[in-house]
């Protein structure tokens, strides 16, 4: 395997390449790195690629394209350490047949953990009365109150790689569990799990919590609006972990302000929210700054695995255990 790693050398980069896994990239095979602590251009990549077989990115990497392509003859794979591969594809690369790994299903088995855990925080209200006790030394009263995943409703927006997790992981709740998806849901998995589908209408009117895991694209942009929002019932709880922009932020600050239900935010409409935003003074809105995964300590594994992956791939013909084709490229969010 000829392989050219196009991450910087920045804090993101020792998250992935540890000094072992530094070792095992040399050990498959020849590797260019990129030495600079920033960005490469596209024109210093072409100029370094040669006869490399492997194109590694991370975050912010140049797009595989076309002035790349011409500069890369026997290129074969693209290793996309993150998650949605939409900023690093290309029409050319796919028309030259180039496959393409991504660590997508390590991202969403750790974000759907994160869902679980912020789901118990704001039911347990955890923040709150940590606070209460750590900052303030108040211990609860008798009309203090939290509640419980256990048996309750859960709809989920989207039956992605995410999703998918999710409901596996929430088994052990004995929840019950409403689908929307534009697509039918796979037969097996409404078997499994005992998933029911559902409308957006179903799902955001009869919940006692909803879960949003779409994709942002053109289509989905300010998909759960007002109309939806409102039909929330009294002491919901609505999560988001996928893009801030599916959801018009307005609405929800208009309907958070009502009070009728509460949320769990860890994307946002821009990032971080503005100063003026109106949730930041809402008392029944939890705001994580887009930590939901995947958790730093995976990122480590998901190079190891990717690099042995592509190494079997490229020396010994293996089949792609995480390839992503050109359609499920095209359902991934954007950035």
């Amino acid at each position: 395997m000829k392989s050219f790693i196009t991450l910087p050398r920045n804090v993101a980069f020792s998250t992935f390449f540890t000094k072992e896994n530094i070792e095992l990239a040399e050990s498959l095979g020849s590797v260019i790195w990129n030495e600079s602590s920033e960005q490469l251009t596209p024109e210093e990549i072409a100029q370094r690629m040669g006869d490399r077989d492997v194109y590694v990115t991370g975050w912010g990497s140049p797009r595989l394209d076309k002035q790349i392509l011409d500069a890369a003859p026997e290129l074969r794979l693209l290793v996309h350490l993150c998650g949605t591969v939409v900023p690093y594809v290309s029409d050319e690369m796919w028309e030259r047949g180039i496959r393409v790994i991504s660590g997508n299903d390590f991202f969403a088995e750790s974000v759907a953990e994160g869902t679980i855990g912020y789901m118990l925080a704001a039911l347990r209200d955890i923040p709150r009365y940590s606070t209460q006790l750590h900052k303030n030394k108040i211990w609860k009263t008798s009309t203090d109150t939290n509640f419980g995943l256990l048996g309750k409703t859960v709809g989920i927006v989207s039956y992605g790689a995410i999703a998918q997790h999710l409901v596996r992981m929430l088994q052990p709740f004995r929840v019950n569990i409403k689908v929307y998806d534009i697509k039918p849901l796979p037969a097996e998995h409404k078997e499994k799990y005992g998933l029911q589908e559902a409308s957006l209408e179903e799902i955001f009117s009869s919940c006692d919590i909803v879960t949003l895991h779409t994709p942002l694209n053109d289509n989905t942009y300010h998909m759960i609006g007002a109309d939806l929002l409102s039909l929330l019932p009294e002491g919901a709880l609505f999560v988001n972990t996928s893009r801030g922009a599916v959801v018009d932020q307005s609405a929800l600050e208009n309907e958070l302000e009502k009070g009728r239900f509460r949320a769990f935010l860890d994307v946002y409409e821009v990032e971080p929210p503005t100063e003026d935003s109106k949730l930041y003074k809402l008392d029944n809105v939890i705001l994580m700054p887009h930590m939901g995964g995947p958790t730093r300590d995976i990122r480590k594994d998901i190079a190891r695995s990717l690099l042995i992956e592509a190494a079997e791939f490229i020396n010994n013909g293996a089949p792609l255990v995480h390839e992503i084709s050109r359609k499920a490229a095209s359902m991934m969010s954007k950035s």
